[in-house]
Formats: C-alpha cells, sequence, structure tokens
C-alpha cells in the first residue's frame, strides 16, 4: 500500500474499535513510537498527545502498533500497487477516447432475474462483469461494474492490486485487524441518490444473510462491518492471517438499498435496477434481449479509473439458446463482436466474404494470465466416483493426443496443473519446505505422490489407447469393478453407469470421442446436453454425474480457494466445488495459501495444494492456450499497448468513420 500523506491518528475512533482487553500482554506500549513518530519528551505539547494515547490505549486495550494507520488510494495483496497515487488514468486506456455509437452482441441461454446474487433465476451479462465473455472463464476485462461499481476497481495490467473507485481513500492500520473505506463524494446512483457507507454496509450484510451460500464462506474471515459516518465505514477481521480480505470486501458491489426497500432480496428481481455505474437498462425483452445506456451523468467519468472507458452510447444483448445460430448472426453482421471458444470453428468457420475482404477482422491476443484448468469433473458425492482409482481409470482413458490433433487443429496444449501458466504450478516430487507441508498427511494421501511427478498419459494420437486402456482396467478392478460379459459391473453385478452432463451442443463433439473411449472398457455412460439455465440448475444442487468444468485462477490466489475446494462448500448449495471435495489435506493447504504473507510462501502452499488436487485425480484435465481469439466487424477503435489481460472491451470505442464505411458495406 502505499501512503498518501502522514499517519492519521483518530483518537475517538481508536478507543472505539479496540476493546478486547485480552490482548493487551501482546502489545507494544512504547510510546516513543507511536504511528511511526518519534515523540519528543521535550516538548509538551508532544508529551500532552502521548499522555492522551496511553490513556486510550489503557482504557480502551487498543494496540499501539494499530496506531500506525496508513491512509492510500491502492492496496495490494502482496507487494505494491504499480500506479504512483496521482495517476491520471489507467496506462491501457485512451483517455481522450470519443464516446457515442452503438454495439450489438450475443449471449448464450437466456435471463430471467437482473440479480446475480442469489441462488433462484438466471442473471444477464453486463450487470457488474463483461459485455464478453472470453474462453476460460474470463470476463473481458471490466475496469468497474457497468451497473453497480464497488469500492475498489482492478487493473487489467496488475495481478493483485486495486484502486479506490467509490472509495476516495483506504485507511489499514500495521495490524491489519480492520480497513476502513472513505467513499467519494461526489458517488451517486443513476437516480441522484449518494452512495452512503450505510448502502455499503447493507449490501454486506444482505448478501450474506439472503445471498448464494458461497459467499459466506468466502467472508468467513469478516467480523463485522461497522458505519462510522455518512460516507465512513469500517470492516472489522477476526483476525490478521488472511491477507486478501481488505482487497475482498473492497470488490464487493455496493447495491442501493432505497431500491431493494419493500422487495424480497432473495426473489429473482424483474423490474430493472439502479446502479451508480456508467450504464442504465435502457430496455429488455426477458430471457432475448437487453440494452444498455449509457449515463451521461455518470460520476465517475472524470475519475482516473473512469476516464477512457465504458465509451459506447449503446450496448445491446442478443441472447441465443443455439450458439450456432448466433455465428450466423455474427457473419450476417447482426453481431458486431464475437469471442471464439472453439478451436475447430476458428481454424473453419472464419472464412465467409467479410473477413476476406478485410469488413470482419480476426485476431489472437495473447494474454499472461493463469489460465487455470479445464477438465471433466466427477462428482464424488455420487458413489460411482467415491473410489480415486476410479477417477485415475477414466483420466487415463482421455486421449488428448488425438482429440488435439483431430478436433482442436493442433491448437491447444495439455493442461496439467490448476495454476497452469504460472510459477505456482507444481512440477517434480514435493521437497524441502513444500515436503514439510504435505508431511503430516502422509498417511492419507497416494504413496506416489512423495516418490514419482504427477503425469498424465501421451498417446501418439492414433486413436488407438489400448495401453491406457488396459491400465484403467486394472485400475478398476483394483476398486472391485470386473468384467461380465463385456460389461464392468461391481460385487452385485450392477454395471458402471454416469451421464456427461453439457450446457452446449458444439460439446458433444468433445465429448462423444471421450463417452466411446469409455465404452470400450464396459461402462454404460451417456452424453447428454440442456439448456444453460436447466444446465445452472443441475450444477446449483450438485445434481449431475460429470461435466465439463472451468477453474480459473489468478496470480495470487486466495479466497476463492475455499469456495472451490474445502469442505466447508463441498455441501454448500451453488458453490464452485463441483466435484466435492472435502479433504483434510486440501482444507490445510488452503488455509496456508490464503494467509501466506509473502510470495515464497504463497508459491510453497500452491505448489503443495496443487500437487494434492492433482493426485487425486477429481478432475480429467483438458487442455488451454494462451491466447483469446477475437473476431470483429471493423467498426472499432482500441487502445494498442499489450496488457496482461490481453483484451479488454470496455477500453474500445465506436470509430464515426470506420462504423459508417463498415455498416454501409453490411446492408449490401
Amino acid at each position: 500500500m502505499r501512503q498518501i500523506d502522514g499517519p492519521h491518528i483518530d483518537v475517538c475512533c481508536i478507543a472505539r474499535r479496540h476493546t478486547d482487553m485480552r490482548q493487551i500482554a501482546r502489545r507494544h506500549t512504547d510510546m516513543r513510537h507511536i504511528a511511526g513518530r518519534h515523540i519528543d519528551m521535550r516538548h509538551i505539547a508532544r508529551r500532552y498527545v502521548a499522555a492522551l494515547l496511553l490513556l486510550c490505549l489503557i482504557c480502551t486495550g487498543a494496540r499501539a502498533d494499530d496506531d500506525a494507520v496508513t491512509r492510500s488510494n491502492a492496496i495490494a495483496a502482496l507487494g505494491q500497487p504499480a500506479l504512483p497515487p496521482d495517476f491520471l488514468h489507467f496506462p491501457y486506456v485512451d483517455p481522450d477516447a470519443p464516446k457515442g455509437g452503438e454495439v450489438r452482441l450475443a449471449s448464450g441461454g437466456t435471463f430471467d432475474n437482473f440479480n446475480p446474487f442469489i441462488l433462484r433465476g438466471t442473471a444477464p451479462l453486463g450487470m457488474i462483469g463483461s459485455w464478453v465473455i472470453l474462453p476460460g472463464g474470463s470476463g473481458s476485462g471490466s475496469t468497474v461494474g457497468h451497473v453497480w461499481e464497488s469500492l475498489l476497481t482492478s487493473s487489467a495490467d496488475e495481478a493483485d492490486a486495486a484502486y479506490g473507485h467509490l472509495a476516495k481513500t483506504i485507511e489499514l492500520p500495521h495490524s491489519k485487524l480492520w480497513v476502513a473505506f472513505d467513499l467519494n463524494p461526489a458517488a451517486k446512483f443513476s437516480d441522484g441518490t449518494p452512495v452512503t457507507a450505510e448502502d455499503v454496509a447493507w449490501t454486506y450484510r444482505t448478501l450474506l444473510s439472503q445471498g448464494r451460500p458461497a459467499l459466506r464462506i468466502q467472508f468467513a474471515d469478516v467480523k463485522d462491518v461497522e458505519v462510522t459516518g455518512e460516507r465512513r465505514l469500517v470492516y472489522h477481521f477476526r483476525s490478521n492471517e488472511n491477507r486478501e480480505l481488505p482487497l475482498l470486501v473492497g470488490g464487493l458491489p455496493v447495491l442501493p438499498k432505497h431500491f431493494f426497500d419493500g422487495r424480497d432480496f432473495s426473489r429473482p428481481l424483474t423490474d430493472p435496477p439502479i446502479g451508480s455505474g456508467p450504464y442504465r437498462i435502457a430496455s429488455f425483452d426477458m430471457g432475448r434481449d437487453m440494452t444498455f445506456q449509457r449515463n451521461p451523468d455518470w460520476w465517475a467519468r472524470d475519475l482516473p479509473t473512469g476516464k477512457g472507458t465504458n465509451n459506447f452510447d449503446r450496448v445491446r444483448i442478443d441472447y441465443y439458446r443455439d450458439l450456432t445460430v448466433s455465428m450466423e448472426a455474427f457473419k450476417a453482421g447482426q453481431v458486431d463482436l464475437r469471442s471464439e471458444n472453439t478451436a475447430a470453428r476458428w481454424a473453419t468457420a472464419y472464412d465467409f466474404p467479410a473477413v476476406q475482404r478485410g469488413l470482419v477482422i480476426k485476431y489472437d491476443f495473447r494474454h499472461h494470465l493463469p489460465t487455470g484448468l479445464q477438465g471433466w469433473a466427477m462428482n464424488t458425492r455420487r458413489k460411482v466416483f467415491a473410489d480415486p482409482r476410479v477417477r485415475h481409470a477414466l483420466g487415463l482413458v482421455y486421449d488428448f493426443e488425438w482429440a488435439n490433433k483431430n478436433l482442436f487443429y493442433g491448437n491447444y496444449t495439455r493442461t496439467s496443473s490448476y495454476f497452469e501458466n504460472s510459477d505456482l504450478a507444481s512440477s517434480g516430487i514435493p521437497q524441502g519446505d513444500e515436503l514439510k507441508l504435505l508431511e503430516p498427511f502422509r498417511q492419507e494421501l497416494p504413496p506416489a505422490l512423495f516418490t514419482q511427478p504427477f503425469t498424465l498419459p501421451v498417446t501418439d494420437g492414433s486413436g488407438n489407447n489400448r495401453e491406457q486402456l488396459k491400465q484403467a482396467l486394472e485400475l478398476m478392478q483394483q476398486a472391485g469393478w470386473q468384467v461380465k460379459d463385456r460389461k464392468l459391473v461391481d460385487a452385485n453385478g450392477q454395471q458402471m453407469s454416469f451421464t456427461i452432463l453439457l450446457d452446449d451442443p458444439s460439446y458433444e463433439r468433445v465429448a462423444l470421442p471421450y463417452m466411446q473411449d469409455i465404452q470400450r472398457l464396459g461402462i454404460d455412460v451417456r452424453v447428454r446436453t440442456v439448456d444453460p439455465a436447466q444446465y445452472q440448475h443441475v450444477t446449483d444442487d450438485f445434481d449431475f454425474d460429470m461435466l465439463l468444468y472451468i477453474y480459473p485462477e489468478g496470480d495470487v490466489p486466495g479466497n476463492e480457494l475455499r469456495d472451490y475446494f474445502s469442505c466447508a462448500s463441498a455441501n454448500a448449495q451453488g458453490s464452485a466445488n463441483v466435484p466435492g471435495v472435502c479433504d483434510p489435506a486440501v482444507d490445510a493447504l488452503i488455509e496456508t495459501v490464503v494467509t501466506a504473507q509473502a510470495r515464497p510462501t504463497l508459491l510453497t502452499a500452491a505448489r503443495a495444494l496443487d500437487r494434492v488436487l492433482l493426485w487425486r485425480w477429481y478432475m480429467v484435465p483438458n487442455y488451454s492456450n494462451q491466447k483469446f481469439h477475437v473476431a470483429w466487424w471493423d467498426r472499432f477503435g482500441h487502445p494498442d499497448k499489450p496488457i496482461r489481460e490481453g483484451f479488454n472491451f470496455d477500453t474500445w470505442w465506436v470509430d464515426a468513420a470506420k462504423a459508417a464505411a463498415t455498416d454501409a458495406a453490411r446492408q449490401q
């Protein structure tokens, strides 16, 4: 965190915040160094201040080292933010980008609810995140929410820094037992109502009490939130070990309390909500399309975090249940930009006349993000997947080399880590500090984890993976399954059977060859495709056998791991713990990752966690690449500076001259 002015000491706040007398024995009481300042006792005035502070410390139990409060406009989980306190705009935007124009986008599925924070209903794109969803589940780099904003906003070019947005300043004590935010006095909702500290506190309490259950897991280390002024609030933490908490609470969207008064927050919201963001919902046809209108009076348009962003006057999103139809809409000029998530389609479907004439640009944006892990997730709540040997066997069956050659045009590389494309990925065998972390769980972990590197099978790509099938069958037999009459059956003669669930027909070409290889073991396996709304419902309820799932990850993993893999989230409806991971070793390593205060400690813990997850075979790893495939009609301008996230649509704008020429051409 950067300090933008001198240490700030609020005696009254100190007295209010620190009342735990049990901490007195551990406190430092050297009054000569309060708040990092040397107190010259020869000066009467300073002696008076010291005495007053000492009295407050004795009466309230406040820690003297807590008094050193740093006030800043930015914080980082590890290290320091890259931009100076007086930065004028993010370096990857054009601060003079023209405003105006309309853009039309497409999304799969449907929507029936404007509240994305509850289990019921399906929310549309753009409310708090990106207009465009990229492969791997990441967004297109929204620097602020489009309708709802947060106290802090991230930079598309930094891994773990956040800058004040709704919050003008951030206060963090040396103890890190609380964080305080002072709101920007100019912040207001689109109806002109000021954004207040009460709105922030109400949002936090409402999301925890009525929002998705996973939120309670992620915010378990937050003790409470206290409103100390109209535009000031303080989050108190249960401990100072979780380095991400200030970023976590600062990243929550702020909802207007007055709008939700009299409404049941837990029910789907069908009225267009108001927010403080740059866009308002102008019109919608529920489930089919919606249009966002830029608010010309957006309070943050001249802030460093807002300048050069959100340049379109109108953004329309059309919803398509069949993504093949959305591709045809793009080719016909009814959609302006498309992110492609299918390698075969990228290789073969973009050779239509508009591309040949230069009216449509096809481009690969190189990114430098951890790609996380995409794979076939097995629901260990189901008896069929309870044994890790069964899961390992199904991992051996997947023939990536054949799929990459025949389905993906050699576009992908095999994923072998939950932290792929980062220095957090495990390799080799555990040694040193990593081995020390794993040693207490040696008896419960697979012995091979300690003696050999984790590897994935490699075939010759011919489609003849007999050796891998043989190894898989041996593992199945060790787990109690036998082949009888060409069927893999248990001790009771019941054939192994399960269903692979998909939400997009285009993935069938990936799932069906895998299904056929599994069937060669004598397993009754089927592929079933449902619409996105039903898919969301069954995944929230964990009512599935196997599905294709993506675990995105960042350079500084933290609280999201509790939602992904902890015992607490295993049965929390709507959590991201799709495989149902509940393992003492995983829980312990997650906490070590979350509480790591230095990069080396984080690396060690993440690699150990990665190793355990891989050897437990909760997922069959698929593939990834380091490029985003994006195609667009040539009607936009955008900054040329490469960024860490690769692609950030919020910094683009409509180029009036290009748009006129392109629109005229596609009308023909």
